[in-house]
């Protein structure tokens, strides 16, 4: 049985390929998705440990499907990514359950580093 985490990516394909890459590198397994239809399909499909939701083109918004997420898997651990730089984004999140919000464009370290910190929160190490 694998117990490597699962991560469900939500954004653009160009942005949610990269992060895919990146955290399969560092061991983690990884689902994209480019919609909230995709992404609560996603979610039917397999357990996740932590999402990565960025910008939803297609069908809603990133708060919109946070809710969604949490609503199916309140332990899920929630990072919302933004290209907003006001700080009225990162505080509706974590109103709505998020564990964090990272500003695009930011560092892969950094994403890795919240993500680190999320999975720790959910398995009760930090």
């Amino acid at each position: 049985m694998d117990m490597r985490p699962r991560i469900l990516v939500v954004d653009e394909p160009t942005i949610a390929d990269t992060l895919r890459s990146c955290l399969e590198g560092e061991g983690y397994e990884v689902e994209t998705a480019w919609s909230i239809r995709r992404a609560m399909w996603e979610m039917e499909q397999r357990e996740f440990a932590l999402a990565l939701v960025g910008r939803i083109l297609v069908d809603g918004h990133s708060l919109h499907l946070l809710r969604l997420l949490k609503s199916k898997n309140p332990a899920l651990e929630v990072i919302i990514m933004t290209g907003s730089s006001s700080n009225a984004v990162a505080t509706e999140a974590i109103k709505e359950g998020a564990f964090d919000c990272l500003y695009k464009p930011f560092a892969l370290e950094e994403m890795l580093t919240v993500v680190d910190r999320a999975l720790k929160r959910r398995n009760g190490l930090a």
